[in-house]
């Protein structure tokens, strides 16, 4: 007997939809950006990978916004539908479990958050832990968000103070020695995790020399790229100790000049938590986060 095959389209690049989304949601790539916790650049090249696939445009680009093509408007409710019928899905999981969301950034969640919560699940074991990152469509029970500082903040809603050391793969020192000056560290390809290297000149001030790279810079979407990057031996990063903390640990990477750390940012709870499960959480963070 003949055998007959269905036709399938190719999917649209799946990844991209919530960069899609987000887009769409705030009519701006930095906006959408800024939700996701990745830089303008990352959402600009998701979208553009998904209009690539689909074969039409999504938005109509100008200087200072974007705007829902009619196939973008056509598409969108589709993509919404679909995200908000996966979130469905996901929930239905656990049913008997009372279900905690957690708004958080992606690196945040991976590198601090995550080792810490078997903590939490010991204390709560009827409550199911879902984490998301930013731009979840879902109401969250504990938002945390982000914030650039060069200054140590000091108020109740800190879950995290963000400093920032230089790291490395410790095949990197034979280019260097074990104990490099300042100046020559910017001399080994360094690493960015944001496309205005905003880490790396608050290190160099705290340093007390001019950042001014003398082998070239690679930039990264995300902390969490850049810390893999460094990992593989690509070049010097910045990071914060608290997220690896296990990395150095174990001799994967070595912290150039120690003494040198500078403030970033910090990690903070956007509003007071007000459901149960929130409240529950953020005592439980009083006892975690530093």
């Amino acid at each position: 007997m003949k055998k007959t095959h269905a036709v399938f389209s190719q999917l649209p690049h799946l990844r991209a939809l919530p960069a899609f989304a987000a887009a769409a949601r705030f009519g701006s790539l930095t906006d959408a950006a800024r939700q996701l916790n990745v830089t303008p650049g990352a959402v600009s090249r998701q979208v553009k990978t998904l209009e690539d696939s689909l074969g039409v445009a999504l938005f109509v680009r100008s200087h200072n916004a974007i705007v829902l093509t009619e196939a973008g408007t056509r598409f969108l409710s589709y993509v919404n539908s679909s995200l908000a019928m996966l979130d469905e899905g996901a929930r239905t999981l656990a049913p008997q479990s009372s279900k905690l969301v957690i708004n958080a950034p992606i690196t945040f969640v991976r590198r601090w958050l995550i080792p810490r919560l078997p903590s939490f699940s010991e204390l709560h074991t009827d409550i199911a832990l879902r984490s998301l990152s930013l731009g979840a469509s879902e109401k969250s029970d504990v938002s945390i968000i982000y914030r650039r500082t060069d200054a140590p903040s000091q108020t109740d809603d800190i879950v995290l103070r963000d400093t920032t050391v230089a790291v490395c793969a410790p095949r990197l020192l034979t280019m260097i020695g074990r104990d490099p000056s300042s100046e020559s560290i910017l001399s080994l390809p360094l690493l960015l995790d944001t496309e205005d290297a905003w880490s790396w000149h608050r290190w160099s001030a705290a340093a007390g020399i001019q950042f001014q790279p003398r082998h070239g810079t690679i930039s990264l979407d995300t902390d969490e790229a850049s810390i893999d990057a460094c990992l593989s031996g690509l070049g010097v990063a910045q990071a914060s100790p608290e997220f690896v903390e296990s990395e150095l640990r174990s001799g994967q990477l070595v912290m150039l000049k120690p003494n040198i750390m500078a403030n970033v940012g910090v990690y903070f709870l956007q509003r007071a938590p007000t459901s149960p499960l929130g409240v529950s959480f953020r005592a439980w963070l009083e006892t975690a986060r530093f």
